[in-house]
């Protein structure tokens, strides 16, 4: 990436991300930055809710992807060093934006939509495409960008408004409810009579009441031996 927006030094690109060229190993600057986006987006998935952090995460980084596929365009081949240094400044806010909601969202929304029967398996296959989509953006973005350069950002921030639609549209918001509430909205039943979680913390009802049962003293208890 480094590469296409004008920065071809390789003590240069160490310098900015680390130990090796951005996209290609451990990039010690730009995973510091991506570390404290997530944990910020981490307290605010729990504060605004799992669908307007992904609504807000998938926005920034829609914007900041065009911006870097600009920015390319006009200064990829150029050595004007402050629209070098802007692309790289835009690539920056791309990954925050993208770490800010992503990252913790992908491994804390799929659970909890989730049923209990089927939450195992289906983390599992979740994971499994997960790595696999994965593994083949790693070995195809190069050559997109070899291709098309400066287009690759385009076509991917394309792709990425259908999303933000997407999540507006089918995304189920999860905040404050408890997995029982979260199966009620997906199935229109509750397989539980644990009362909801925010009338326990606005103090609707009370815990210890609500779970409690009473036992009548001539009542006897038998327990057999073995079960």
């Amino acid at each position: 990436m480094l590469d296409n927006a004008g920065i071809t030094n390789t003590t240069t690109q160490l310098q900015i991300v680390g130990s090796r060229p951005l996209g290609e190993g451990a990039n010690i600057v730009l995973n510091a930055w991506c570390l404290c986006c997530a944990l910020v987006g981490t307290y605010y998935a729990d504060a605004l809710g799992r669908r307007a952090t992904a609504i807000i995460s998938t926005s920034l980084l829609t914007v900041f992807l065009f911006v870097v596929g600009a920015l390319t365009k006009v200064y990829g081949t150029s050595t004007n060093k402050s629209g070098i240094y802007g692309t790289v400044a835009a690539i920056f806010l791309f990954q925050g934006a993208y770490s800010f909601g992503w990252t913790p969202l992908l491994y804390l929304y799929p659970p909890e939509v989730l049923s209990y029967p089927i939450r195992a398996n289906g983390m599992g296959v979740f994971t499994f495409f997960l790595n696999g989509v994965a593994l083949l953006c790693v070995f195809s973005f190069p050559f997109a960008l070899d291709s098309m350069g400066w287009k690759t950002y385009m076509m991917n921030g394309a792709w990425d408004v259908l999303e933000v639609g997407v999540i507006w549209a089918y995304w189920v918001e999860t905040k404050g409810k408890t997995l029982e509430e979260i199966d009620e909205v997906f199935e229109g039943v509750k397989h539980s009579n644990v009362p909801d979680l925010e009338d326990v913390l606005q103090g609707k009802v009370d815990l210890g009441d609500s779970l409690a049962f009473e036992v009548s003293p001539t009542d006897r208890i038998e327990v057999t031996p073995g079960k």
